[in-house]
């Protein structure tokens, strides 16, 4: 108990020794730091668990994320398959911190327990300081809090890492984070664990974003992004109705890009190509009958005209041959 309140002691002192430094901070870590204790008001020794919402509060969180917390659940049984054995848990929360959904062995129920990581606890910045799912819905990137990288003294047992997941419209709507209660994890494996969280997350967000445009055809953008897989959700017409973070960051796109749907060689060239109606029904004409492998009849029940008027059209458009 005395190495214990020691080791609070400690890490309270080189707390505040960093945040001291006048300079820019260097780093993700110190940049939080400062805020936990600068903007959020928060102290290294404060000893109070993580505030609990209540059953009623809790459902409602949920509510909200009904839709995500339903395609991430058997995603995240798979990674808690992984990970599970290695003394983590793994948890989804809302951009709040808000834990909605927690897979964790029996075992490891006590230790994390002790330090609040429970169903409905708030795990956000402000109130407990830098942390593996608070700071990253801030920072909305994932993040690896290595033991006492923690702002408060009482967390310095845990090493957490985070990944944000995003919305359709490319804003963060959750994270994803695994907690681990071992002592002996080491740095290098964490940020092992840390990758394979964030492409977990970024799987989980790929789902819902396909979900979320199931009538829609899904392509994916040419191109890299250290975001992820850039993806594009186009309808039956070729116009793009939506974008992920991904494709909105590569191909520089805001909100309001969608306020009427583009055309996707336009967004993908950056150039509107006027071709007509001729072109386009010529153009039609051509898919119908590939579509159909030249059954002429479903081709014109897909055009939705008689096979007499598709024949008249082959002929205008010289493709009769």
């Amino acid at each position: 108990m005395v190495d214990l309140l020691s080791a609070f002691q400690k890490h309270a002192h080189k707390v505040h020794k960093e945040i001291a430094i006048t300079s820019p901070a260097h780093s993700v870590i110190a940049a939080s730091w400062r805020r936990s204790m600068l903007h959020h008001g928060i102290t290294p020794s404060e000893k109070n668990l993580a505030r609990r919402l209540s059953g009623r509060e809790l459902l409602l969180a949920k509510q909200k994320l009904e839709f995500l917390l339903h395609l991430a659940k058997p995603i995240m049984e798979e990674l808690f398959l992984t990970v599970g054995q290695t003394g983590c848990c793994v948890v989804l929360t809302d951009k709040d911190g808000v834990i909605l959904h927690r897979l964790i062995n029996d075992a490891d129920e006590a230790s994390f327990n002790a330090w609040g990581l429970n169903s409905g606890s708030i795990w956000s910045e402000d109130r407990q300081g830098t942390n593996g799912i608070g700071t990253c819905a801030i920072e909305e990137r994932a993040v690896l809090i290595h033991k006492d990288q923690h702002y408060r003294s009482k967390n310095i047992g845990m090493t957490c890492m985070g990944a944000p997941i995003f919305d359709t419209d490319g804003a963060i709507m959750a994270v994803l984070d695994v907690s681990s209660a071992r002592n002996d994890l080491q740095k290098e494996f964490a940020k092992v664990l840390t990758s394979l969280v964030s492409n977990t997350a970024n799987r989980i967000e790929t789902e819902h974003f396909r979900a979320s445009f199931n009538e829609a055809q899904i392509v994916v953008a040419e191109g890299y992004c250290a975001l992820g897989t850039p993806l594009l959700a186009s309808d039956r017409d070729d116009l793009i109705i939506g974008a992920n973070r991904a494709a909105r960051r590569m191909l520089n796109l805001q909100r309001e890009t969608f306020a009427i749907p583009i055309p996707h060689d336009d967004l993908i060239t950056g150039s509107a190509r006027s071709t007509g109606l001729q072109s386009a029904e010529r153009a039609a004409l051509r898919k119908a009958i590939s579509r159909t492998k030249g059954n002429m009849t479903l081709a014109a029940k897909e055009l939705d005209v008689s096979r007499a008027t598709l024949y008249r059209m082959l002929k205008k458009h010289g493709l009769s041959s």
